[in-house]
């Protein structure tokens, strides 16, 4: 979401070139298939998988400047026009950046990046920096769901176009409550589908990380 919104704040005019910029500010994180494979591999043990895999590889292959190198040059590939190539590709090297930067002062002091991989094994972190689980990035979290919320009742369009039109389109239709005449009494039950999808989903991303919401 935050991806997304630098890329609207730009001013990326394509619904196409905003998603590489968005899922280029995510691509980083691309590194949890390691994760969900080990899982897999360990026979469902999530601490183990943790302990043995998601420890040693997170923060260090994709995280560093030779992956945003990486990503800006997917996107310059990606991008619509040859003539915005170059400033699509420099916007989703700075989104990736920012991933990075992010996790250094938001995902804990003990969970460092790799800048310098596979150049250098130097370490970066902040001792200030507050765990992922902890209530700031909570509130970071929500505020960013909110945002996504009044944007798209606002200016009729989302984050959540970086699945698709149709998608985006039936998320501006669900906040500001547009009903098709042919619509079922089924229509009237999406905004309650999407509120219960966006809370599975932050349950989802924060239990694996150590967030217990009743303490």
């Amino acid at each position: 979401m935050v991806s997304w919104f630098f890329a609207e704040a730009a001013g990326v005019a394509t619904p196409r070139d905003r998603r590489i910029v968005a899922w280029a500010g995510f691509a980083p994180d691309l590194d949890v298939l390691a994760y969900a494979g080990a899982v897999v591999w360990y026979g469902f043990d999530k601490d183990r998988a943790f302990e043995n895999v998601w420890q040693a590889i997170h923060h260090r292959y994709t995280h560093g400047m030779s992956y945003v190198l990486l990503t800006g040059i997917v996107a310059w590939l990606l991008a619509t026009k040859s003539g915005a190539r170059a400033r699509i590709a420099a916007l989703a090297m700075l989104a990736s950046a920012v991933h990075n930067f992010l996790d250094v002062t938001l995902g804990g002091p003990t969970w460092p990046v790799y800048p310098y991989w596979p150049l250098s094994d130097l370490a970066w972190g902040v001792p200030w920096s507050w765990t992922i689980g902890e209530w700031p990035n909570v509130v970071v979290l929500f505020g960013c769901l909110g945002a996504m919320l009044l944007y798209a009742k606002r200016v009729g369009r989302s984050p959540l176009e970086c699945f698709g039109g149709r998608a985006d389109a039936w998320l501006v239709g669900v906040v500001r409550q547009q009903r098709a005449a042919e619509a079922s009494a089924a229509t009237g039950r999406l905004r309650w589908i999407i509120w219960i999808v966006l809370a599975l989903v932050v349950l989802a991303v924060l239990a694996p990380l150590g967030f217990d919401p009743f303490g």
